[in-house]
């Protein structure tokens, strides 16, 4: 069959007007599991070793929780998810006291893994103590006990340490490691370090950027790229952005959060975190604080 030339000019239009079959969505994100449990402010920042973060220095950087006098306690939830389906659940809570034992700073936290795809159900605890070694530069260690009854049984304590330097009132600057004592369990205590700094003010507008990297997790070096900004508005509403690089988890995030600050000592804050290859991958963290200061 002879094909005319103006019949094969319409199929070839008729060929480019089709619509090209979708693209195959991006690999799913790894779940983090209870390695990755950030509280909401860190999780919206993407960047959080060098800020002056609270009680979420338990998870970032322990040194940072002497650098203020002050009492303070709060619960958080977290939960991660792929799609419809939940990967991980978490409820924890952590108190830090640098008022009672001044100069130094104790903690305590605890956190529940309700049902977690990397690590199963189970139960972190963490006490630290942190204390100035200079003027205005803090030295923090804790002690990390993790007991997870999943893939892997592990009933495991190692270690972290960390160091918080405000080199100026505009400029804070944190290092930190991870899991410092090996114990047998790379894929859920797995050696980590961390760097950041922070420019600007906890009462105006400040920037942040962070490194870290995990040593052994996936039987080699990741590295995490982070950073983000965050904007108190009338001293009560704190908004948040972040974006990381994240060689761990195969992927890049982009992030968000809020609070709200009363004057009585009470604070609430939101973390939303969401894939940028795969945006069924997110991660929502929510806590409520309380404090008194007396820097």
């Amino acid at each position: 069959m002879t094909i005319r030339p103006h019949a094969a000019l319409a199929l070839a239009l008729a060929t480019l007007a089709w619509p090209a079959p979708p693209a195959r969505a991006a690999d799913p994100v790894a779940p983090g599991g209870v390695t990755d449990v950030l509280g909401p402010r860190t999780l919206a920042l993407g960047a959080g070793v060098g800020v002056l973060s609270g009680n979420e220095g338990l998870f970032v950087n322990p040194g940072a929780i002497a650098a203020r006098k002050r009492y303070s306690a709060d619960t958080f939830y977290a939960l991660d998810r792929r799609g419809s389906t939940t990967v991980g659940r978490y409820l924890g809570g952590s108190v830090v006291d640098g008022i009672s034992s001044a100069p130094a700073a104790v903690s305590f936290g605890y956190l529940r893994a309700l049902d977690d795809a990397t690590n199963g159900a189970g139960n972190l605890f963490v006490a630290g103590l942190a204390l100035p070694v200079a003027s205005k530069v803090y030295l923090g260690a804790q002690a990390r006990w993790l007991d997870a009854k999943g893939t892997e049984r592990v009933n495991a304590i190692t270690a972290d340490a960390g160091l918080f330097w405000e080199v100026s009132d505009a400029v804070t600057f944190g290092l930190a490691g991870y899991n410092l004592v090996p114990v047998g369990h790379e894929r859920l205590l797995p050696r980590g370090m961390g760097a950041g700094v922070a420019v600007g003010s906890d009462t105006s507008f400040k920037i942040t950027g962070d490194w870290r990297a995990d040593f052994d997790r996936t039987g080699k070096t990741t590295n995490r790229y982070g950073a983000g900004a965050e904007l108190l508005l009338g001293r009560m509403v704190p908004v948040r952005a972040g974006y990381v690089k994240d060689e761990t988890l195969a992927t890049a995030w982009w992030s968000a959060g809020a609070g709200l600050v009363s004057s009585s000592g009470l604070a609430l804050d939101v973390g939303y975190r969401q894939s940028i290859d795969a945006t069924n991958a997110r991660t929502i963290s929510v806590a409520i604080k309380t404090f008194m200061l007396d820097l």
